[in-house]
């Protein structure tokens, strides 16, 4: 076997089903030099002896993309399942809307600290005003 290309490269070993035998990201391609065409699930790249074509299996690609649709579509099924619930306990927490909302007393659950002043925003309206810190830096 004399038409062949060797380079090192660092790698990791995963478990996952894949029509492919390696992922090679950036690096990797730019080092062999290699194109790739992923649309017919082949590789090119410069050899001693001319151009080394890598090809892949189609049937291995349409049954690992069928496999991962499904996991897929189960991972957003229990994820959404996951925030349905979460709504319908958040709701189940709140007290029921009141029919007109001006009809609430507006109380916050938000306590200033201890040393603040109230700075009336209008004269024409007192009720309107801001809470500020009375000891901060003049920065």
């Amino acid at each position: 076997m004399t038409h062949f290309r060797r380079e090192p490269i660092w790698f990791e070993v995963v478990d996952l089903d894949s029509p492919y035998h390696a992922l090679l990201g950036r690096p990797a391609l730019a080092k062999f030099m290699m194109v790739p065409h992923y649309a017919y699930l082949k590789a090119k790249m410069l050899g001693p002896k001319g151009i080394i074509t890598i090809a892949d299996d189609y049937k291995k690609l349409v049954e690992c993309a069928a496999a991962s649709s499904c996991l897929a579509e189960s991972l957003v099924i229990v994820e959404e399942k996951h925030l349905l619930d979460w709504a319908v306990a958040m709701a189940s927490k709140q007290p029921s809307m009141p029919s007109n909302p001006k009809d609430v007393e507006a109380k916050g659950s938000f306590q200033p600290a201890k040393e603040t002043k109230k700075i009336i925003l209008d004269l024409a309206h007192l009720e309107q005003y801001a809470v500020m810190g009375s000891n901060l830096d003049i920065k």
